[in-house]
């Protein structure tokens, strides 16, 4: 008899630490074959010790000839208790999938069943569940022809707002489309609408509530305009959505990113493949079924559905309120309905449709802008039948996924790779729509970023149409550090138009969206589309309109904003003070992500500088250079008293004194997190970072007790409760790392800056094989995977390469995963990374088309040229890279000089009170000393709200503030925002202690520095 047996009734084990533990398990014996596994779920719960005894668990198979089984599980990790303690593979509080191939013992016959705990130390009670063991042959893996089949879109949905596994949705769309398709375990909800392991039914099974239109950036910003329909076989067009709630399996469940089908368990089959605006839905019923209905229906009030004898249209209205806007839909059925009306039960505007066939085809496309553009949308994209259309989308996915081929990865690593792919390549999103034809398109789009005009009606939107095209959905601060420089990497033609797609939200609405969901949140800290764009400018990226691109990142780094949803906070003294005070909430968050993005923006304002001419490129360097200057004063939040970043009061005193500051206390001047993962965000400046340490050994130093400092998910400061992201860093078990967070994501690679790559490379490799683990049971990331952000993370560091300075055109340098990968851009020439020995993670030497790279860095330049990137990989670390650090803005021993203003602050004086919320109309001259002479090199004028600027006007020094000397003349200036600070270099610095400006007409300003 084969072996093949299936326990799935939970089993808890329990004891203390110290000893061998041994219980048996039911089971059935029988003969092992060739291709068989064992694979089990495990919940270890975490012991008040913190010894994760609990973890060192397996389950383990005695054989008739009293073997026992050993090997490794599905990651390569030793498979017996202890090694699955030591490699801390298993999440304590987590369910834990562990597979182990059986090949090795094909013949041997299974005697018992065994759960063994073997945890080192003594004294530790422990407590965890074992539950669905089973022993039966492996499915079969795909064969690499179609790459979609490794996409689970499952991958990242066991999570919640408690802890975090991904928080995604299982998304059948178009890459970058304009809709999302997922199915719902709750249709009433646009926080987490998809939950199979949480509110089950009492059979402990998930309940299927709807197969949902969704435009869901992440569970936290909120779904919005979700459309739900669900097939409903009973009597009754069933319209409460927990009445027709229908049981199914994982196992009945196809998930892919081209196609979601699902057998229910009342014999009800549902597919759906998508287009970019729409989606074709197959229903088939059972014969036996009581009624055939389509039930479509909202998560409220706010829509309606009508069908007309030819056709189903509707609004919907709902969820996150971040520009929302009305979406129409516009529906055609197989069949034609023998029944329209209302549901039984359920929301009042819920409408069934009735048919008398066994299977029915819905065509469905939607728009923001109206029914009938809707259906000119059905008419583009939906014309094929179901196979024709999922065909279509599996190849748009397969051109996407195919950028990357890896050879010698096991089957996790490569469902991981197109898992990330894909979800990379989900956002952002389309927002707009082809009023033409398929051969001469016409873009249009409702903007979500321009107040609306009147009232939407059940036809037509109230959103102002524009022609062109606009993108939306991303969480820049999130997504900046890896998300966009994978697009201009892997996507370098495509990240052109995405760009300029929320270049438009700044033509449209003077601003870049921070989180942009659709339209301007209130949300998370710096305006990181500015380094983002940069980058990948920087980078070689074709811009179609690069100047506006800068221009929409100038006017973050140089205006305060009247309303909070854009712009940076802070700023109306932070331009002034060089840093953002306490009086903002997550002060030192704001300030040191401005620093980063003024470093991008100064990089990018140079290179736009070489290609202008005239006053824009004067303009251009000046700016380049003020910006450049300004990046570097994050020395001003660094306390040595602590050794850390810390607020600073808008006093100038740090907010803490040194008794009080707590680097493990959580929130307050940290967006997210605590002083010990902000302790290194000064990405753009390693070298300068590392010498407020005392040097690259301090850095070393400062980033091995980052390392070894433990994470207790105990100080929640100014947070009320313990935060999901709090139990998320303590279950990575690396120290102080919250690597379930982005603020944390390039740390690892400080040690590049360090004298110390070996760490690492060490580290970034344990991230890769600890961390990204479950991915076959909904998990598959350590934390939030917003906007493609972690899974870009985990694509960079298995090719041994990282966007480290985001803002320079250039990648650190790590260990690659794969012995060989195949990158091949789209639209570009391939580029292969070899390695050897990748058992191991220590690089020994690099080679780019044959020649050695010396240190841990490549241009960007180069990369893009090289053919091929060949690493030499060890089982202990060189001294490859250690002697010439990476570039840096910095590069020497000393501590960066920040930009100083050199006029004393006078509060009762407008021009230099450092604040711009103050202001004076300025007639002729404008008069003032410093202390001591002293020399500026740079200076600035800030424009008032609502009067246009000066336009022309001379500075002058003097040394006994009788006789003066020009030390600068401006004409035909303008100031293009209202608050605008702007500015000028002095071509010829000189000391003065006395200065004068004069304006050659009256005019209103907010500001006047002497910059040094």
């Amino acid at each position: 008899m084969r072996a093949g047996f299936s326990s799935v009734e939970g089993t808890r084990y329990s004891g203390t630490s110290g000893g061998r533990l041994e219980v048996g398990l039911p089971g059935v014996g029988g003969v092992v074959q060739a291709g068989d596994r064992l694979r089990y779920k495990v919940y270890p719960e975490l012991d008040a010790g913190l010894s994760y005894s609990a973890t060192y668990v397996a389950v383990e198979l005695v054989f008739s000839d009293d073997a026992r089984s050993a090997g490794v599980d599905q990651y390569g990790k030793p498979a017996d208790a202890a090694g699955q303690g030591a490699a801390k593979i298993l999440y304590a509080d987590q369910w834990n999938d562990v597979q182990v191939d059986l090949t090795a013992y094909a013949g041997k016959t299974i005697a018992d069943v065994l759960l063994v705990v073997d945890a080192p130390d003594a004294g530790h009670a422990f407590v965890g569940w074992i539950d669905d063991v089973e022993v039966g042959p492996a499915p079969a893996e795909p064969d690499g022809s179609d790459l979609a089949a490794y996409v689970d879109t499952r991958r990242g949905t066991n999570a919640s707002h408690d802890f975090s596994r991904g928080n995604t949705l299982p998304i059948t769309a178009w890459p970058n489309g304009f809709n999302f398709l997922t199915p719902v375990t709750n249709a009433s909800t646009y926080r987490w609408p998809y939950e199979y392991h949480r509110a089950n039914n009492a059979d402990n099974r998930p309940e299927l509530q709807g197969l949902t239109f969704s435009h869901q950036p992440s569970p936290w910003m909120g779904d919005r305009d979700q459309l739900t329909i669900m097939p409903v076989a009973a009597a009754s067009p069933l319209g409460d959505p927990a009445e027709r709630a229908v049981a199914f399996s994982h196992d009945d469940e196809v998930a892919r990113p081209d196609l979601y089908a699902v057998a229910l368990a009342n014999g009800v089959r549902a597919e759906l493949a998508p287009t970019d605006h729409g989606a074709i839905f197959r229903f088939t019923f059972p014969a036996d079924a009581a009624g055939r209905h389509l039930v479509f229906d909202t998560i409220d009030e706010n829509g309606a559905f009508s069908y007309d004898g030819t056709a189903l249209t509707g609004w919907v209205e709902n969820g996150a309120e971040f520009g929302r806007t009305r979406m129409f839909c516009y529906g055609e059925f197989s069949a034609a309905p023998i029944g329209f009306g209302p549901a039984s039960g359920g929301r009042e505007n819920a409408r069934a449709a009735s048919f008398d066939v066994p299977e029915v085809t819905l065509r469905m496309a939607t728009s923001f802008i109206g029914v009938d553009q809707a259906r000119h949308n059905l008419s583009l994209e939906l014309g094929g039948t179901f196979e024709e259309i999922q065909a279509a989308a599996n190849a748009a996915w397969n051109e996407r996924l195919a950028v990357i081929r890896p050879e010698g990865a096991t089957p996790p690593q490569l469902r991981t790779v197109y898992g990330n792919l894909y979800r990379l390549n989900l956002y952002p999103n389309s927002h707009f729509e082809n009023a033409g034809t398929a051969a001469e398109p016409s873009y249009v789009y409702a903007s979500p970023v321009l107040p609306v005009d009147g009232e939407a009606t059940d036809s037509l939107t109230n959103a102002v149409v524009k022609p062109g095209k606009m993108y939306v959905n991303s969480g820049f601060w999130d997504t900046y550090r890896t998300a966009w420089p994978a697009y201009a990497f892997f996507y370098p033609a495509l990240t052109g138009e995405l760009i300029d797609g929320f270049v438009q939200q700044y033509r449209d609405g003077g601003w870049i969206a921070r989180w942009s969901s659709p339209g301007y949140a209130d949300c998370m800290t710096g305006t990181s589309s500015d380094v983002s764009f940069a980058d990948a400018y920087l980078k070689g990226v074709e811009l179609p309109d690069p100047l506006a691109t800068y221009d929409a990142g100038l006017r973050n780094a140089t205006v305060a904003p009247e309303a909070t949803e854009v712009g940076r906070k802070g700023v109306e003294t932070g331009f002034f003070a060089g840093y953002v005070s306490t009086d903002t909430e997550e002060s030192v968050s704001w300030s040191l992500e401005a620093y980063l993005n003024d470093f991008g923006l100064a990089a990018m304002a140079t290179q736009l500088a070489s290609a202008a001419s005239g006053e824009r490129r004067a303009q251009l360097l000046e700016e380049a250079e003020y910006l450049r200057r300004r990046s570097l004063n994050y020395v001003l939040l660094f306390d040595p008293a602590v050794n850390f970043f810390q607020g600073r009061l808008a006093d100038g005193t740090f907010a803490k004194r040194p008794a009080e500051f707590d680097p493990e206390e959580w929130g307050g001047d940290f967006t997210e997190t605590d002083g010990w993962n902000f302790a290194f965000h000064v990405a753009h400046d390693p070298r300068g970072l590392a010498n407020l340490y005392g040097g690259p050994g301090g850095l070393e130093a400062k980033l091995d007790a980052f390392f070894s400092t433990p994470e207790l998910a105990v100080k929640k400061g100014t947070y009320s409760i313990v935060i999901h992201e709090m139990l998320e860093a303590q279950a990575v078990r690396m120290g102080q790392f919250g690597f379930s967070n982005q603020p944390a994501h390039h740390i690892a690679w400080m040690y590049n800056y360090a004298g110390a790559p070996h760490k690492t490379q060490a580290i970034v490799r344990e991230v890769l094989e600890r961390l990204y683990v479950g991915e076959q049971i909904g998990q598959g990331y350590p934390g939030d995977e917003d906007n493609g952000e972690m899974s870009a993370w985990y694509l960079f560091a298995a090719l041994g390469i990282y966007p480290l300075r985001v803002g320079a055109p250039e990648y650190a340098i790590g260990s690659p995963l794969f012995p060989r990968v195949v990158v091949t851009p789209l639209g570009g020439e391939p580029l292969v990374v070899t390695a050897s020995d990748v058992g191991h993670p220590y690089v020994q030497d690099v080679l780019v088309d044959g020649k050695p790279l010396p240190t841990a860095s490549i241009t960007a330049a180069d990369l893009r040229a090289a053919h091929q990137l060949d690493f030499t990989l060890g089982a202990e670390p060189s001294d490859w890279a250690t002697l010439d650090s990476p570039p840096a803005l910095t590069l020497d021993d000393a501590v960066p000089t920040p930009l100083v203003d050199l006029i004393p602050r006078q509060p009762d004086n407008p021009l230099f009170d450092d604040t711009s919320t103050t202001e004076t109309v300025v007639h002729g001259a404008v008069t003032w000393s410093l202390p001591t002479p002293a020399t500026p090199t740079l200076y600035t004028l800030t424009s008032s709200r609502s009067e246009p600027g000066p336009t022309s006007w001379r500075l002058e020094g003097s040394t006994d503030g009788s006789t003066w000397t020009l030390l600068d003349e401006r004409t035909d200036q303008t100031f293009r925002w209202p608050r605008q600070t702007r500015p000028f270099t002095i071509p010829t610095p000189t000391a003065f202690q006395h200065y004068r400006l004069t304006l050659a007409q009256e005019a209103t300003l907010a500001q006047v520095e002497l910059l040094s």
